[in-house]
């Protein structure tokens, strides 16, 4: 009993020491709770680490110590381990690099290392170290609590969040996807989004940080492997890395349209056919129906995805707006044609065109039954020149390159 209450005032003794004052009673009445003896330690270690100035390594290691001596004589009900994950803590939370750095080697920073029970580790000469699957969950509420609570990327709470990251060396994906959240808002300030940190982590849907990106440097859609970066930085569509890209591509292909920048919206529109990525169906159509864009044959692939991809209340519209390019193109090669037959009746005999010129010369004195013969005349010649190109019209017409083409972008049904 004696030595019961001896180990008692030493442990009031101890509290004292590191300026955390508590009477007798408190350490007997709380000696048999795990959740009390928790506490405890909690507010003995953050209470070290808030001292100005800042306490040297060696202090800390002598809190360690004297923690494992309560632990040991009067909290048993708490575990060693417990102590040196409530003590590692303490040092990542302190605000010092200093620290976070000696909480480093009091953790397992990399999946193949051992995990030696704390006991065992007090008997042997090795250290003992924080498991490595808890380091990763003490790193990671650490650095999220400096990332959330800093104004910008140049916040020194931004680089206290970093160095808690690269203390686990392997980075697993949890932990990459937090480096990732502090690389990305370098690229959000470059392109003139300005955010808290915080917001950007809120954020539920990322693709919105692209389009606020659009929004604010419109010609950044000339910076696509920037963007597409960036988007992989933010996880947009989590890591479904084809959706991502297609859903960024979209944008792009939208703001080009915007700018009448038909070379870039075709080189993405290209790209989205060629990945079979059905949402930008609607885009495609934009760029099909641009009568801006020159080249016809990619706008008649362009309309042929859109139909295949759109949906049903959609089809209508387009079969007109497709019925309407093929039209265009069917003038284009009449035109092309006449054209090409004009050429050839130019290059007429010299008696020829002297006849013509008589003819001409006539008809202003001619009486009217003349008149009508002439007329007749040059009417038949017309049709009769006319006969090439309704050849030509009615082979377009039957030309079945452009449902060839419809039919290349038809998929089979995923069943």
């Amino acid at each position: 009993m004696v030595d019961q209450l001896e180990q008692i005032l030493s442990v009031s003794e101890l509290l004292e020491k590191h300026g955390l004052e508590k009477p007798i009673s408190f350490v007997k009445n709380t000696q048999s709770s795990s959740e009390e003896a928790h506490k405890l330690m909690v507010r003995l270690t953050r209470h070290t680490g808030r001292k100005q100035p800042p306490v040297s390594e060696s202090h800390w290691r002598m809190l360690l110590q004297d923690m494992l001596v309560m632990q040991q004589n009067v909290y048993t009900c708490l575990e060693s381990d417990a102590c040196y994950e409530i003590f590692t803590e303490s040092l990542l939370c302190s605000s010092h690099l200093e620290n976070i750095r000696l909480a480093g080697q009091m953790m397992h920073c990399t999946a193949g290392s051992i995990n030696l029970p704390a006991s065992v580790a007090h008997k042997g000469k090795t250290q003992y170290r924080v498991s490595y699957e808890k380091s990763i969950d003490l790193v990671l509420a650490a650095s999220r609590e400096y990332f959330n609570s800093s104004t910008s990327l140049t916040d020194s709470c931004m680089d206290l969040a970093r160095c808690c990251l690269q203390l686990i060396t392997d980075r697993p994906t949890a932990i990459q996807e937090e480096l990732d959240l502090i690389q990305a808002l370098g690229y959000l300030e470059e392109f003139g989004v300005k955010i808290l940190p915080l917001q950007v982590r809120l954020f539920s849907d990322r693709i919105g940080l692209i389009k606020e990106c659009v929004s604010q440097s419109p010609m950044c859609y000339k910076q696509s492997a920037k963007l597409l970066d960036l988007a992989e930085l933010l996880r947009v569509s989590g890591e479904d890395s084809e959706e991502r890209r297609g859903q960024v591509l979209i944008l792009l292909v939208e703001q080009a349209l915007h700018f009448h920048d038909y070379k870039a919206a075709s080189m993405h529109c290209q790209e989205l056919m060629a990945t079979g990525f059905s949402k930008s169906w609607d885009v495609c159509s934009q760029l099909g129906q641009s009568e801006g864009y020159q080249d016809i044959a990619t706008r008649q692939e362009l309309m042929a995805f859109a139909l295949t991809h759109c949906p049903p209340t959609s089809i209508e519209c387009l079969l007109a707006a497709s019925s309407s390019l093929q039209t265009e193109i069917l003038y284009q090669r009449v035109n092309f044609q006449i054209h090409a037959e004009g050429e050839k009746n130019t290059s007429v005999s010299p008696l020829t065109s002297k006849t013509l010129q008589e003819d001409e010369v006539y008809i202003p004195g001619s009486n009217s039954a003349d008149l009508l013969h002439w007329t007749t005349a040059t009417t038949m010649k017309v049709l009769s020149n006319t006969t090439t190109t309704t050849k030509a019209v009615l082979q377009a017409v039957s030309d079945g390159q452009w449902w060839k083409k419809s039919l290349t972008y038809l998929r089979p049904l995923q069943v």
